[in-house]
This record gives C-alpha cells, sequence and structure tokens, in this order.
C-alpha cells in the first residue's frame, strides 16, 4: 500500500467498491451510469484499470487521489479479499485525507456491517482459515468494517426502489463536489446556502470569508429526551426551516438537548462555536434560563461537564454572551458554548441544553437544530458593525449636502 499521508492529488471524483457477483451488472451499473450522467468523474476498477496492471498496486492509489468512496456493502462483499483490502485503505484514507465515506447498504443491515454477523460472518471464519498465519490482516479487515458500520449512508430499505435510493446519492454528490477545498481561494459555497446531507439529518456549509466548514444537526438528528412521547414533544414541518421537521416543545418538567459530532467533520486548528437554532411560540413558558455545556465526550466527564455548565437565557437579562440572537434567516441563536479543534484528532463533541433541577413546566421552544460554526463566521447572524458603518455614512453623506446648499444659499 503507498503512503496516504502525502497523498494530496484529487484525480478522481468518486471510487466505487463493490462485489462484482452481486450487483456489477445491477445497482453498480445503474449508479455509475447516473453518477457520469451527473457529470461525475467516477472510477469502477473494471472500467478503468489498465490492462496488465496488478489491482493491488494500483487500487491504493487510486483510492487516495479520489475526494469520495463509495461502498456498497453486499451479502458477498466480504467474501473478497480485494474488497475488504479497499475498505481497509478507504478507512486509512478516511483518517489520513479526510476522505468522505459513502457507505450503500444493499440488502444488508448497518448492525450487520458493524459487528461481522449474518454472511459477514461466515465469509470473515474463512478468511481466519486461509490466513490464519496474518491475523493482523484479518483484524485490519474487521476494524475497517466495524468503522464502515457506525457511517451515516444510505439504506436501501429506506427507499420506494433502487433508483430512488441512486438518485438520492447522485443528487448529494452533485452538491457536495461544488464546494472548494479549505486550502482553494475560490470558496464556493458559503454559509447561506446550505445542502443537506446524512439522509437529510444534518446541513453543512462553508463561511463565504474563511471556507472553514459549518454543520447543522437537525431535531431529528439530536437526543432530545421525552422526543418519543406525542404529549410532550411535536414533530411537524416548519416553512422556514431547512430540515424536513423541527421539534416543537409542548409540555415538559425535564428538558434535556444534546447534539453530537465528530471532531474529524471540522475544519482542523479552528475554534467552533456550537449554538442551539430556535424558535419560541408567543405563549411560551419556564425557559427564561437553561444551563449550557459543551464537551470532548473522551476527555470530560457527563458528571464534570454539568458542574462546568453555564447559565444561559431563552427571555430575560444577563450579559450579550448569555443572551439570543436573531438570524438572517429569522430564527434565533443561543450560544451553547465553544472549542477549539486542533487536528481533528479529539473525537466527538457533544453540546448539552438543559434544566433539569427546576421542575417546572416548560412550554413553546421550537427546535430546529444545533449548529456548529466557526467562530465569527457568518452564518446567520445579521452583520451589526455593518449596519452602522452604513448609517454612519448615511449620516455623513447627509451632513455633506447640507453643507453644500448652505454654501449655494
Amino acid at each position: 500500500m503507498s503512503n496516504t499521508s502525502s497523498s494530496k492529488i484529487q484525480k478522481y471524483d468518486a471510487f466505487m467498491s463493490f462485489r462484482g457477483e452481486d450487483t456489477r451488472r445491477t445497482f453498480v451499473s445503474h449508479l455509475y451510469n447516473a453518477l457520469i450522467q451527473g457529470g461525475i468523474n467516477v472510477f469502477k476498477d473494471d472500467e478503468r484499470l489498465k490492462t496488465g496492471k496488478s489491482i493491488s498496486d494500483e487500487l491504493p492509489k487510486v483510492i487516495e487521489e479520489s475526494k469520495f468512496a463509495i461502498v456498497i456493502f453486499s451479502e458477498s462483499y466480504a467474501s473478497s479479499k480485494w474488497c475488504l483490502d479497499e475498505l481497509a485503505h478507504i478507512i486509512k484514507c478516511r483518517k489520513e485525507l479526510d476522505q468522505i465515506v459513502i457507505p450503500i447498504f444493499f440488502n444488508v443491515d448497518p448492525s450487520d456491517v458493524r459487528h461481522q454477523t449474518q454472511t459477514f460472518a461466515e465469509s470473515f471464519s474463512q478468511h481466519e482459515e486461509k490466513y490464519k498465519d496474518d491475523m493482523e490482516k484479518i483484524q485490519r479487515w474487521r476494524d475497517a468494517f466495524a468503522e464502515s458500520g457506525k457511517i451515516v449512508g444510505h439504506h436501501l430499505q429506506n427507499y420506494k426502489d433502487e433508483a430512488d435510493c441512486i438518485k438520492k446519492v447522485v443528487d448529494e454528490l452533485m452538491s457536495l463536489l461544488h464546494i472548494k477545498s479549505d486550502d482553494d481561494g475560490d470558496r464556493g459555497m458559503d454559509a447561506e446556502s446550505p445542502i443537506l446531507i446524512d439522509e437529510g439529518k444534518m446541513s453543512f456549509s462553508r463561511d463565504k470569508k474563511t471556507g472553514k466548514k459549518c454543520f447543522m444537526i437537525a431535531a431529528r438528528g439530536l437526543d432530545i429526551e421525552w422526543s418519543n412521547t406525542p404529549d410532550y414533544w411535536e414533530w411537524l414541518p416548519h416553512s422556514d426551516s431547512r430540515f424536513g421537521e423541527v421539534a416543537k416543545l409542548k409540555w415538559v418538567c425535564w428538558l434535556d438537548i444534546r447534539g453530537k459530532i465528530e471532531t474529524r467533520r471540522l475544519s482542523k486548528r479552528t475554534k467552533y462555536v456550537a449554538y442551539l437554532v430556535f424558535k419560541l411560540e408567543d405563549k411560551f413558558h419556564g425557559l427564561e434560563t437553561v444551563n449550557a455545556v459543551v464537551r470532548f465526550v473522551d476527555s470530560m466527564s457527563v458528571k464534570e461537564a454539568e458542574q462546568r455548565a453555564s447559565v444561559v437565557h431563552f427571555a430575560g437579562q444577563g450579559s450579550r454572551e448569555t443572551l439570543p440572537f436573531k438570524r438572517a434567516d429569522g430564527w434565533m441563536e443561543l450560544k451553547m458554548g465553544d472549542f477549539f479543534n486542533d487536528a481533528g484528532e479529539d473525537g466527538d463533541v457533544d453540546a448539552r441544553l438543559m434544566e433539569t433541577q427546576r421542575l417546572e413546566a416548560k412550554g413553546g421552544l421550537i427546535v430546529q437544530g444545533v449548529e456548529f460554526r466557526p467562530e465569527g463566521s457568518r452564518s446567520g447572524v445579521p452583520p451589526r458593525m455593518k449596519k452602522r458603518r452604513i448609517l454612519l455614512l448615511l449620516c455623513l453623506i447627509v451632513l455633506v449636502l447640507f453643507g453644500l446648499i448652505q454654501v449655494l444659499l
């Protein structure tokens, strides 16, 4: 395998990894044609490998030169040594090159991929027998499988048919490929033009000025206590939301909302701020003050985070840092906390908003999501200083005109 840490060339838009016996003439063929028609430069090994080239020599380099890796998990995927080698290298590129992996679970369950059960169990047993002198290789394959099963992808059973799934994958890639890299001077998409990813449970955009990554986790992607109880929370569409549903708080005594994101998704060496994006109904109640905290999951316990939580205000009085602001998109945002993302290797970050001490009735809150945004970026908050400068300039123009009129008179 080649050295991924030194590879920076991105020759292909996407690399497809699949077990040919299962899908080549059906799903993979249709997906490949749809990607090509969409203008996506995709590598499929039986289409592009040069005659006479060794697969083991060629594929690692191709994987590294691809912006995305599409992995189609089918029932016999694990029976192929080549597929397992591909997958292990793809996961390595995900960790070292920030390659985006898009898993497609074709008539298999993500949990079976994650735990190597069902047909995958038999395949791995056969590999263990065949490669019993190289158990390190087997473990590398198992680790790649376990990691892949945790990535949110496209589960075929969640779509009405294969064509629907293919359209979703192609649309997602066509949108993402219009985004420039962090190091590109032309920043492409700004934070006011988000696209939906992770099956609509998250939005992605880039700040127009800095090119840094911005993510918002939809209400459906949050961990909201009691949210599946209709008497407490209601799920409904909202005309102003970028997501399909928002969560409306009807009545609870125990308010607890959490949003979690992997640091590897975020821009490196960047200070991020987590915001709750919400609206309040006219007759909201019990929400004047709440507690908020942001923590690195692997380095701070839940108990310690609760002790460090700070008071913020949905309404009432408080310091500017603890009060909500109205965004340009009409929603309100409340700062939950901040953190510095160094190399993207600190695991998950958890942003939590809670009021679990004063057990009084609370209601009237509409949650769109939790946004993770680089500090100082322009995501939705109107630029107040810019407005002040415009106002001062207008005043200056009026004074100059008034002076000219006096001179002429």
